[in-house]
């Protein structure tokens, strides 16, 4: 079984050779290609060569191509490389960008109106670019959100993870927007950056249940905390914006709002494909509320997602959960880094000196 194995990991190893060899060969430049994997209420979607239709889920997104959601309304966008954007309520923008074979060259998301929230994979060359009529955000590897408002001509930009270079298109002004820190410009040419509040934060949160579509509470996807029973209380969550695989996870919760004492708070976990959910007791102090995912828990697995979701117990008897409806279907996630792992393996050489072949693979 051994020896079985080992043959096994050195074929992969080989073919993983070959294939990046095949991939250096010249390829053709092709328009970028994302798909809505999202869609509330009223969205549409306009080509350069048609006018707007309805968008629907699984609907293809390529170059030059332009979504707009309505009030109350949500859309989803997902790219080849799990990158996600966001896109809120009464926005327009527009996918611009190009890919070589299975290289991204290079992609932009303009936007005209509104807002859109991103949570972007690193890529080792290509910028994402989010723009508007006077700013330009460049971003690589990246989490939050940004917006124009074309009434007094402000552009923003907050950052949850990562960093980004803000800058405006009009002067040249430029600024560079760490974690927790919002961006302003406007069309006066001036920038700035300082401290995120923390409805900025909410606001542009790519894992909140408001940016993955869910209600918060007034029927549509809004601003604010998690969808909030029509009591009011709502929740703060936070961990880290990425997890690796074989790490523990620290998740702390802020009560908002409760209407009596929460008793018990229980963590429903998973990663994204297992069949059933592990559970957590979580420690309450006052309103704060944390727990650790045990490091044996967070593997990437094929989805590299974790999804997770909240059960509260009231004084009164009373089971609040967040997200609010059906939470066990329709959970907060975080994306998963996998662990990479790497096996010398001893070999021998030609002539018969001992030598390694070093394998390396994501678990």
């Amino acid at each position: 079984m051994k020896h079985r194995s080992l043959a096994l990991i050195v074929i992969v190893a080989v073919g993983a050779l070959l294939l990046a060899t095949a991939w250096n060969f010249p390829q053709d430049k092709k328009s970028i290609s994302a798909i809505i994997i999202k869609v509330k209420n009223d969205v549409e979607r306009k080509t350069p060569t048609t006018a707007w239709t309805k968008a629907l889920t699984l609907s293809e997104l390529k170059a030059g191509h332009e979504v707009r959601t309505m009030e109350k309304s949500f859309a989803l966008i997902k790219f080849a490389d799990e990158s996600k954007v966001a896109v809120r309520e009464k926005s327009l923008l527009t996918v611009q960008g190009e890919v070589e074979g299975r290289r991204i060259l290079n992609r932009d998301v303009f936007i005209e109106r509104g807002r859109a929230v991103f949570d972007i994979k690193k890529q080792q060359t290509e910028q994402f670019r989010f723009s508007s009529p006077i700013s330009v955000a460049s971003i690589r590897g990246t989490e939050g959100g940004t917006g124009f408002d074309p009434g007094p001509g402000s552009s923003d930009l907050t950052i949850i993870v990562g960093e980004a270079l803000f800058t405006n298109t009009q002067t040249n002004c430029e600024v560079t927007v760490g974690a927790g820190q919002t961006g302003l410009t406007d069309t006066s040419g001036q920038c700035s950056s300082r401290g995120a509040t923390q409805g900025e934060l909410n606001n542009n949160d790519p894992n909140s249940g408001l940016n993955q579509g869910q209600d918060d509470g007034t029927g549509q996807p809004g601003t604010g905390a998690p969808a909030a029973p029509a009591t009011g209380f709502s929740v703060n969550a936070s961990a880290s914006g990425t997890l690796s695989s074989g790490r523990g996870a620290s998740i702390q919760v802020a009560l908002v709002n409760a209407p009596v004492d929460i008793t018990q708070v229980t963590l429903f976990y998973r990663i994204q494909g297992d069949p059933s959910y592990k559970q957590l007791a979580m420690t309450i102090s006052g309103p704060n509320v944390s727990g650790t995912v045990p490091a044996s828990d967070i593997r990437a697995g094929a989805t590299r997602t974790f999804e997770y979701y909240f059960s509260m117990l009231g004084s009164d008897g009373t089971t609040y959960t967040f997200p609010q409806d059906d939470p066990a279907a329709n959970p907060y996630t975080l994306p998963i880094t996998p662990r990479v792992v790497r096996l010398k393996i001893p070999i021998a050489d030609p002539s018969g000196t001992p030598r390694f072949l070093e394998v390396s693979y994501e678990e």
